[in-house]
């Protein structure tokens, strides 16, 4: 996490897929945070004349629709081809970085100002976005119970090839915060998601660089 504490906390929230981070971040806005999703980031940047220009020259009409983006056949591509995720990431990752800081500075100047300032990012530690934060929540839970919630939207064998392009769970949970371990009781995140955001706050949260409080649901 970054060494330079930021005037309002930053807080880095990610999981892998089908942990609850979605929920958390619901919860972390309802405590008067400041929220915004890479997911949500990603889904603009397809919108940029030079992203779309640069998948259109490595796929063509693979994985584009006249001028846009076909985000669907792009993820068919790239989810069943290692090299062609990592091209992937490597296109589009520092321009997530980019707008990320870019919308964390722009909501210090928000009247009033929020509480923390949170951004959800599945490839954290991947991409090695921690730095930008000073702290990180990490949402984990069962493979099993991930595969539940997953099972209307993706297969089998996708899910098992998304689970494998993400970092261990273990590795995650030894370099955050604070950790929940979700299992699905939506009152015991909500009660975590609180407590955590007192925590920092009163400025006694853990000290950067992982080990911090866990909770299990």
């Amino acid at each position: 996490m970054t060494t330079t504490p930021h005037r309002i906390p930053r807080l880095g929230l990610t999981g892998g897929i089908g942990s609850g981070k979605s929920t958390a971040l619901a919860y972390l806005h309802e405590c008067g945070a400041a929220v915004v999703s890479s997911d949500h980031i990603v889904h603009g940047l397809y919108d940029r004349p030079a992203i779309i220009a640069a998948i259109q020259a490595r796929y063509g009409q693979k994985a584009t629709t006249g001028a846009h983006v076909n985000r669907q056949a792009l993820a068919g591509i790239v989810f069943r081809d290692e090299a062609e995720l990592q091209w992937l990431e490597q296109l589009l990752h520092p321009h997530v970085h980019a707008a990320v800081e870019e919308w964390a500075s722009a909501q210090q100047e928000v009247r009033p100002r929020p509480a923390v300032i949170v951004a959800e990012v599945p490839l954290l530690f991947e991409t090695g976005m921690e730095t930008a934060f000073d702290f990180v929540m990490l949402i984990t839970a069962p493979a099993e119970v991930r595969r539940r919630r997953l099972t209307a939207k993706l297969t089998e064998s996708e899910f098992e090839r998304r689970m494998a392009q993400q970092m261990p769970e273990e590795e995650k949970m030894a370099r955050s915060d604070f950790v929940f371990h979700n299992t699905g009781e939506r009152r015991a995140l909500r009660e975590f998601v609180g407590q955590t955001v007192a925590q920092i706050l009163a400025g006694d949260g853990p000290v950067a660089g992982g080990g911090g409080r866990e909770k299990t649901s």
